[in-house]
C-alpha cells in the first residue's frame, strides 16, 4: 500500500504541475486580450481626436466660403438701384452672419473637445505603455515557471516506471483503472468516512481499510480506501 500511495503522490504532483503548465498560455492570452482592449480605448481616443479636428477644418471652410458669398453680396449692393433688390441682399447677408454664428459657436465647441480629447488620447497611450511594460515583464516571468515547470515535470515524468514497477501487477491495474477517473485513486478515511466523497462508512470497512496486505474500496465512490494505523 505504501510503494502505491507513493505513485499516487507522483500522479498528483505529474497532474499539478500538468495544469499548471496549461494554465499558464490561458494567463498570457488573457493579459494579451486586455492590452488589445486597451490598444482599441487608444484608437477611439484618437479617432474622437481626429474627427473633432476634422470638424473644426469643415467648420473653418464653411465660414470662409459665407464670408466670401457675403463680401459678393456687399459688391452686389454697390451696383443695385432698387431698394427691394437691397433689401433682399440685406436678408441673405444676415443669414450668411446667422449661419457664421453657428459655424463659429460649432467650431469652438469642437476646440474644446480637441483639448479633451488630446488628453484622453495622452492618458489612454500611458495606460497602454504601463501595461505593455507589465505583459511584457509577467510573459517573461510566465515563461521562466514554464521552463521550471517542464523541468520538474520530466523528472517525475522519468521516475514514474519505476514507482510504478514496485506496485503488485493486480493492484496496479485497479488503480489505474481507477485513476483514470481523475481526483486520485486512494482515499484517505477520515473520521469514519471517505475522504473523496465524506460518505460515512462501516466499522468494518474503516478495519478492512487498515489491512495493509489487501485492497478494500469505497461502496459509494469505488475508490481504494487507506486508513493510516
Amino acid at each position: 500500500m505504501e510503494r502505491l500511495l507513493e505513485l499516487q503522490e507522483c500522479d498528483l504532483e505529474i497532474a499539478r504541475l500538468r495544469r499548471e503548465m496549461a494554465d499558464i498560455p490561458k494567463r498570457k492570452a488573457q493579459m494579451e486580450s486586455a492590452l488589445d482592449a486597451q490598444k482599441e480605448r487608444v484608437a477611439q481616443a484618437e479617432r474622437g481626436l481626429r474627427e473633432a479636428q476634422e470638424r473644426i477644418k469643415r467648420a473653418e471652410g464653411e465660414i470662409e466660403a459665407a464670408r466670401q458669398q457675403e463680401r459678393k453680396y456687399r459688391e452686389r449692393q454697390l451696383q443695385i438701384k432698387s431698394n427691394e433688390e437691397y433689401r433682399a441682399l440685406e436678408k441673405q447677408i444676415a443669414a450668411l452672419r446667422e449661419q457664421v454664428s453657428g459655424y463659429e459657436d460649432a467650431e469652438l465647441a469642437d476646440m474644446e473637445a480637441v483639448d479633451r480629447r488630446k488628453a484622453e488620447a495622452a492618458e489612454q497611450r500611458a495606460e497602454l505603455d504601463r501595461q505593455s511594460r507589465r505583459v511584457e515583464a509577467e510573459v517573461a516571468e510566465f515563461l521562466k515557471q514554464a521552463e521550471g515547470l517542464g523541468g520538474q515535470l520530466a523528472a517525475l515524468e522519468a521516475e514514474r516506471p519505476a514507482k510504478a514497477a514496485e506496485v503488485d501487477a493486480e493492484w496496479l491495474a485497479r488503480y489505474e483503472r481507477i485513476a483514470a477517473k481523475g481526483s486520485g485513486a486512494i482515499a484517505v478515511v477520515e473520521h469514519g468516512a471517505c475522504g473523496h466523497c465524506h460518505m460515512k462508512l462501516s466499522p468494518a470497512q474503516v478495519v478492512e481499510a487498515r489491512k495493509r496486505d489487501r485492497l478494500s474500496s469505497c461502496a459509494f465512490c469505488g475508490r481504494i480506501l487507506y486508513a493510516p494505523a
